[in-house]
C-alpha cells in the first residue's frame, strides 16, 4: 500500500515517470532488506545493457531523418492522387498517410503531433469541421504504434523476453485492420453528412510522378519489416541499415539534409530515446522487486480464483489494461505490467505474442482517453482545439478501436497468421 501511495502521490506532484517508478522500486526493496539496494545500480546497467534496446534511439533517428528529407510530404503528396475523387476523400488521405507514417515514426505521439500540422489545416480549409477532424486525426495516430518498427513493441518484447519479430508482424495486419474499420467509419459518415470530394482526379503520368518521387519512402518502412520477419536481419540491424539509407538518398538524392543538421537530428535522437531508456531502466528494477516479492504469482491466482476460463480472464485483463491507460502513459505501464502478467500468460497458456499485442494496442487505446491521454493532448495542443472538446467527441473513435481489439482477442488468427507464416 506504500509503494502504491508513493507511486499514485509522486505522479500527481508532477514527478517525472520514470523517478516515480525507481523510488516506488527502492521503497519496496528497502522493505526487503537494505542488501537489496546494493544490487541497484547492477539492475539498472542489466536493462539498460540489451542489444535489442539499440534498435530504439536507431528508429527514432531514421524517422528524424525521414521527416527532415521532406518524406512525409511526398507520402501526402502520393497519397492524394491515389485516392482520387472520392466523397470525404481527404478522410481517406489521412488513414493512408498514418500507414505510412507509422513505419517512419513509431509513436503514436509523434504520428499526432505530426497529422495534426499537416493533415488536420487541409481538412478544415475542405469545410471538415473542428469537433470531428481534430479527434478523427488523433484516432489515426493509433495506427502509427502498431505499424513496425512500433517502439512499444521494443519495450515489451525485452521486458517479457519475446521475439520481436513475431511481434513486429502480428502488429503489421494489426495496423492495417485498424485503418479498414476507420475506413468503414468514414464511408458511412461520408454518405450521412455528405462531406466534399477534397481532391480532383488525377492522370496516370501525374500517379507515377508522385510514386516515383515517393518510392524510398514508401519502400523503406516496408523493407524494414520483410527483412527482419524474413529473418535477415534483426531490429537492431534493420533499424541501423535504415539509418544509413536514409541519410545518403536525404543527403545525395533529395538534397534535404546537410551535416549541420545531423546535429540536431542526433540531440532530439538522444534526448528522445534517453527519455525511453530511462524509463526502461527504472521499470526493470521495480519488475525485479515485484518478481521477489511474488506479486505476480499472487495477482496470478488471484485471478484464476475469479475463473478458468481464459475467454473470461482475457476480458478481465483488457479491462484492466483499458482503466490503467487512461492514467498511465503506454511505454511506463508495459514495464509495470508485464512482470506482473506474464504469470498470468503462463498459467492460463496464452500466447505470448498475441498478449504482447493486446496489451499494447489497449494501452495505445488508453493514450486517447483522459486523464492522462498524451496523444489527446499533443492532438488538442497541435490543433488549437479545447480539450474539453476533444473529450466529448473522442469515444465513438474510441468505440472503433475497442471493436478491433475485441476482434483480436478472440479471434487471434485475424492478426497472426503471419509471423506463423514467416516462423514456418
Amino acid at each position: 500500500m506504500i509503494m502504491i501511495l508513493v507511486f499514485v502521490v509522486t505522479l500527481i506532484i508532477g514527478v517525472p515517470i520514470a523517478f516515480s517508478l525507481g523510488l516506488t522500486a527502492l521503497i519496496g526493496l528497502h522493505d526487503l532488506g537494505p542488501a537489496f539496494l546494493l544490487a541497484v545500480p547492477q539492475k539498472l546497467f542489466a536493462t539498460s545493457n540489451n542489444y535489442s534496446l539499440m534498435a530504439i534511439p536507431l528508429f527514432i533517428m531514421a524517422g528524424e531523418l525521414m521527416g527532415l528529407s521532406g518524406d512525409i510530404n511526398r507520402l501526402m503528396d502520393f497519397a492524394r492522387v491515389l485516392i482520387g475523387r472520392v466523397r470525404g476523400g481527404l478522410c481517406y488521405v489521412s488513414i493512408v498517410v498514418g500507414v505510412m507514417i507509422g513505419g517512419l515514426l513509431g509513436m503514436a505521439n509523434a504520428a499526432a503531433a505530426l497529422l495534426s500540422t499537416t493533415i488536420y489545416p487541409e481538412m478544415i480549409k475542405d469545410g471538415y469541421e473542428e469537433n470531428f477532424s481534430a479527434p478523427f486525426v488523433a484516432s489515426v495516430s493509433i495506427i502509427a504504434p502498431m505499424i513496425p518498427p512500433g517502439m512499444l513493441f521494443v519495450i515489451y518484447c525485452v521486458a517479457s523476453n519475446t521475439s520481436i519479430a513475431d511481434l513486429f508482424m502480428a502488429g503489421l495486419p494489426t495496423g492495417i485492420m485498424i485503418a479498414i474499420v476507420l475506413t468503414l467509419v468514414i464511408s458511412f459518415a461520408g454518405r450521412k453528412y455528405k462531406w466534399p470530394v477534397s481532391t480532383q482526379s488525377a492522370s496516370l503520368k501525374e500517379v507515377l510522378v508522385k510514386g516515383k518521387r515517393a518510392g524510398f519512402s514508401v519502400l523503406a518502412p516496408f523493407i524494414t519489416a520483410i527483412s527482419i520477419g524474413a529473418g535477415i536481419a534483426t531490429p537492431t540491424e534493420a533499424a541501423a541499415v535504415v539509418c544509413v539509407l536514409v541519410f545518403l538518398v536525404g543527403f545525395f538524392v533529395y538534397k534535404k539534409i546537410t551535416l549541420r543538421d545531423m546535429t540536431t537530428v542526433l540531440i532530439r535522437t538522444g534526448t528522445i530515446s534517453g527519455a525511453i531508456l530511462i524509463i526502461s531502466a527504472m521499470g526493470g528494477v521495480l519488475g525485479w522487486h515485484l518478481s521477489i516479492a511474488h506479486i505476480p504469482q499472487t495477482i496470478a491466482r488471484g485471478i484464476s480464483m475469479i475463473s478458468n476460463n481464459p475467454l473470461v480472464i482475457t476480458m478481465i485483463i483488457q479491462l484492466f489494461l483499458f482503466f490503467v491507460g487512461m492514467v498511465m502513459d503506454s511505454a511506463p505501464a508495459v514495464m509495470i505490467l508485464v512482470p506482473v502478467f506474464m504469470p498470468v500468460v503462463q498459467q492460463f497458456g496464452f500466447d505470448p505474442v498475441h498478449f504482447g499485442l493486446l496489451m499494447c494496442l489497449n494501452l495505445s487505446i488508453g493514450l486517447l482517453t483522459p486523464p492522462v491521454g498524451t496523444v489527446l493532448y499533443t492532438t488538442a495542443m497541435a490543433t488549437g482545439v479545447p480539450t474539453d472538446r476533444m473529450i466529448r467527441h473522442i469515444w465513438p473513435w474510441v468505440g472503433a478501436l475497442s471493436v478491433v481489439l475485441m476482434v483480436i482477442a478472440y479471434v487471434p488468427d485475424s492478426v497472426m497468421w503471419l509471423p506463423r507464416l514467416l516462423s514456418r
